[in-house]
């Protein structure tokens, strides 16, 4: 057996914001007065002004003596960071990026954080689709109101009419969510206003639409999926023409055919077809778990790997991902967690991109910042990196 799929020696993310925020500016209490303080502080008397030298002077005599204490405020590791993160910044910028984002991050606590880091990716020059996924938010619903069994988490839903309505309204409900928050980060980092050569101004929106078509399953294996339907076909033009003037193109999972039949498209294979349409640099599939894959006999977890090993991985496991976006999986994936198999399916939708020509694919749980870590590092990052090769683009 040459892995297993295990929870990462790292505790889980979902749960009280408070154990991840850090400290915010606060509003003084004393309102009005202490901004008179903080102004007469900002005068200077020229009077008591001194020249002295700093300790960390580049040229300086051997019997200079330092007259300020601030060695520690001089070692600047904010440099440092900058340093080993610009070729990374350089290599993304003007990449295409393709972020799925399940339906359960959207009643995470950190939620807004995460909008916020792909926010600064955009900054930061990516070319950012989302897909987002509501699988959560109808689960609930069909739970509630029509004895929907969960557990039956990772097969492919029949979509019937009554479910067809609830995805629809769910994926209403996530779009606007999504919207709302990345519209707001997006004016809170901002941009060079280059027309008017003004002050940092908004330069980019959030622009959603039907940009794909699909085409439904019909009969398989004797089973009919009615409104579940696949990737047929997707408007390349129009979404590089969004991204290309700095907007972000947000995706939902509701496809029309070209009958003009409404259908439920699982939102990891529409990541995966629309990151392989697109020719994209990366897909980002994120997740709510902390699953990493580990070598049973060394005990070391496998962070990054080839295309092929992830192949030899899913064939071991019996799980495909066939060409119409249809799975198929062994009964004996019954035996592992939710978790486990969630991972294991993520692992299947990353290297269906893969083949379609993406460069790299990761799976991250995208808590406190490790977005931004897993991109523009030279670390491993804390989620799992798939790649054509070892070296070839950046991490």
């Amino acid at each position: 057996v040459p892995v297993d799929i295990g929870y990462a020696p790292r505790t889980p993310f979902i749960g009280n914001k408070a154990d991840h925020e850090i400290s915010q500016f606060e509003p003084c209490a004393n309102g009005c007065e202490d901004m008179h303080i903080l102004t007469a502080a900002m005068d200077i008397d020229p009077a008591s002004i001194e020249i002295i030298p700093r300790c960390d002077s580049l040229i300086h005599d051997d019997d200079e003596i330092c007259l300020m204490n601030d060695k520690a405020r001089t070692m600047y590791p904010f440099v440092s960071m900058i340093r080993s993160s610009a070729p990374y910044i350089a290599s993304h910028r003007n990449n295409i990026a393709v972020f799925h984002i399940p339906g359960e991050l959207l009643e995470w606590d950190g939620f807004v954080d995460l909008m916020d880091d792909i926010a600064l990716t955009w900054l930061l020059g990516l070319k950012i689709v989302i897909v987002v996924g509501c699988r959560h938010q109808v689960d609930d619903r069909m739970e509630k109101y029509f004895n929907f069994d969960r557990r039956k988490r990772g097969k492919i839903r029949i979509t019937d009419e009554d479910a067809l309505r609830v995805v629809e309204e769910e994926a209403g409900y996530v779009r606007f969510e999504v919207e709302r928050q990345l519209n707001r980060c997006l004016r809170l980092h901002g941009g060079y206003d280059a027309h008017s050569g003004g002050p940092p101004a908004p330069s980019g929106n959030v622009v959603s639409g039907n940009f794909f078509s699909a085409q439904p399953f019909g009969l398989v294996n004797g089973v009919d999926y009615k409104c579940t339907g696949y990737p047929r076909d997707i408007n390349v033009g129009k979404i590089q023409k969004a991204i290309g003037n700095n907007d972000v193109v947000l995706l939902t999972p509701i496809g029309v055919s070209t009958s003009g039949e409404v259908l439920n498209v699982n939102s990891e294979s529409l990541a995966a077809y629309v990151a392989g349409a697109l020719r994209a640099n990366k897909v980002v599939f994120c997740s709510t778990q902390q699953m990493v894959l580990r070598n049973k006999l060394t005990k070391k977890n496998l962070q990054g790997f080839r295309l092929r090993d992830a192949q030899n991985i899913l064939d071991y496991f019996k799980l495909k991902v066939h060409p119409n976006f249809f799975i198929t999986m062994d009964n004996d994936l019954k035996t592992l967690s939710p978790a486990a198999t969630d991972m294991l399916l993520k692992v299947g939708w990353a290297s269906r991109a893969l083949e379609s020509g993406v460069e790299r694919a990761h799976i991250i749980a995208p808590e406190n910042g490790a977005l931004i870590e897993e991109l523009f590092t030279a670390k491993d990052g804390t989620g799992t990196c798939i790649s054509q090769d070892l070296y070839q683009s950046a991490h």
